[in-house]
């Protein structure tokens, strides 16, 4: 018998016309590892919720679901064998501070305070977060209120593991530990896993079955060599991860290689050259359009300098891609450069003009800035609700160029949806368009591709760069190398408080052990290296876009 078994599931969020999930049937067995990906709004977030009854939605549920040999409708309480990690961390955070967060399950199932104690004390351990135990929960980064969410889970010692896009917003090497930890958890202890996941790079040399959804149905199921070739012959072939989409677009022959070791090793044999491409090296004048000097900024007096002595720079039509660990300062600097807290040192400029000179109501028209938690830009039940009431703030009439920005943001059909109904990336690209359509001077953007799908995020790299050619300006902070190689013009890193180096990607991600691509990786110590797979791409196709 299966460990998860669904029958013929059919799920409907109230007031929605369309199911989230339809007439699925899907079979888990003990033990496995499972990929869940997809469109954003396809249902991934939607079909893991339905496994654990705490956190099910509200809404019409027909079919079966099988856990462990008990039907759902059976059970009742606290099924502490089921852990769940959320999309968004701040869905599932409740107490003030790190130590509570970690008992706060704990102390709902009664257990002792030594068997409490030893708990923690292990899970903290294990997790290397000691510093982190007396830290209040609106200080940490998101990416560590990510790891804080997996420890709270696992300190129920569940059975499956439930996890919604947990990478979103882990930096590189926060990711590697937490796919290892996974990994452990896995093989070592036999826990059934079910990650849903749009960067696929990373995670599916963890999987034994990987799954696509679209439109709440399963289209393809099996291994990632058996799925990956049948996705290459369709138009998703964008889900198709670096490696074994340059060997597919080269036509190679043999295994499909799915990692950086099997990648180097079939590019060693192969006899196709690839070549980056041949870039410009001079630009035009640059004319600074926003300037930081001297910044200096914590949030609490005897905390420590989360910015320290920061200088900047950003020009006009300038794509500006910020990476750095999880609470290394990015998010705080962007919100001192949007002016939305007050530095205690140092000066920033707009259009040469002090940043604090500007009147509150004046910054928002030239500044447009996106928060890494979107669901802050929502007061109203539904999205077109929401943009009205922006258009009339801003004074604009043009509701059929606000469709037009929705359709191509591909969110059209959503205007009408509650923005808490909708998927993690639908929900950040509502938040984008609210933003766009005041056609802000600067954008400033927290974790864009969060949540996104990679055709989605492939539609937000052809907005940016219209709105760049325009002369906008934007500063993103991501954790997202493949799109900041790809799309940047320039990428800094952030590194105790500073931005401590600033390049053109080919030359600032070259040389890089973690903060790079997969092409980099496989073609590392080779004298010519393709930074991103359009570029080593272009090598074996002409046509690649």
């Amino acid at each position: 018998m299966a460990l998860i078994e669904l029958t013929d599931v059919t799920f409907t969020y109230p007031d929605s016309l369309q199911p989230a999930i339809t007439n699925l049937s899907l079979k888990i067995e003990n033990g496995q590892f499972v990929v869940l990906f997809g469109a954003s709004g396809s249902g991934k977030s939607t079909l893991l919720k339905l496994l654990k009854n705490e956190i099910r939605p509200h809404g019409t549920l027909t079919g079966n679901i099988v856990i462990n040999g008990n039907s759902i409708k059976d059970s009742s309480g606290l099924s502490q064998e089921i852990g769940f990690v959320f999309q968004d961390p701040e869905n599932q955070i409740v107490a003030d501070d790190v130590l509570h967060e970690l008992v706060f399950g704990l102390e709902n199932i009664g257990l002792s305070t030594n068997e409490m104690r030893n708990r923690v004390a292990e899970m903290v351990h294990f997790f290397g977060a000691e510093e982190l135990l007396r830290r209040k929960s609106h200080e940490l980064s998101g990416g560590k209120k990510q790891q804080i969410n997996l420890a709270s889970a696992l300190l129920m010692q569940p059975n499956i593991l439930l996890l919604d896009e947990p990478t979103s917003q882990l930096d590189p090497v926060s990711t590697r530990e937490l796919l290892d930890m996974l990994k452990r958890l896995n093989e070592e202890f036999g826990m059934t896993i079910v990650l849903a996941e749009h960067r696929l790079e990373e995670v599916l040399t963890l999987a034994d079955t990987i799954i696509m959804m679209e439109k709440g149905e399963v289209q393809i199921a099996g291994s990632p060599r058996q799925v990956l070739p049948r996705i290459w012959n369709t138009e998703n072939r964008a889900y198709v991860p670096s490696i074994p989409a340059l060997f597919m677009y080269s036509k190679g022959q043999g295994l499909l290689p799915m990692t950086v070791k099997e990648g180097r090793n079939w590019v060693e044999d192969t006899k196709q050259p690839f070549f980056p491409e041949d870039k410009a090296e001079t630009d035009p004048p640059a004319k600074k359009v926003m300037e930081a000097k001297d910044l200096a900024f914590r949030y609490e007096k005897k905390r420590e300098l989360v910015l320290d002595e920061l200088d900047f720079a950003l020009n006009e039509g300038e794509f500006y891609a910020l990476l750095g660990g999880n609470g290394s300062g990015k998010s705080t600097f962007l919100k001192a450069m949007a002016g939305l807290i007050k530095t205690e040192q140092g000066k920033i400029w707009l259009d040469t003009k002090p940043l604090k000179s500007y009147k509150n109501d004046e910054l928002p028209k030239r500044i447009g800035y996106l928060p890494q938690n979107p669901k802050l830009f929502f007061l109203q039940d539904t999205v077109e609700k929401e943009i009205r009431i922006a258009m009339t703030r801003w004074e604009l009439t043009d509701w059929q160029e606000i469709e037009a920005l929705l359709d191509e943001l591909g969110i059209f059909h959503l205007k009408g949806s509650h923005p808490y109904d909708l998927s993690g990336g639908e929900l950040q690209k509502a938040a984008l368009a609210c933003l766009l359509l005041r056609k802000p001077k600067v954008l400033m953007l927290d974790e864009p591709t969060k949540g996104l799908d990679p055709i989605s995020k492939k539609n937000l790299a052809n907005i940016l760069h219209s709105l760049k050619s325009k002369g906008v300006s934007i500063l993103m902070s991501t954790h997202d190398v493949e799109f900041a190689a790809q799309y940047a013009t320039k990428c800094g890193m952030m590194f105790q408080g500073k931005i401590s180096s600033e390049d053109k990607p080919e030359k600032f991600f070259n040389g890089n052990f973690f903060y790079t691509t997969m092409m980099q990786r496989i073609f590392r110590g080779q004298d010519i290296m393709p930074l991103t797979l359009e570029e080593a791409a272009r090598s074996c196709d002409s046509t690649v876009s």
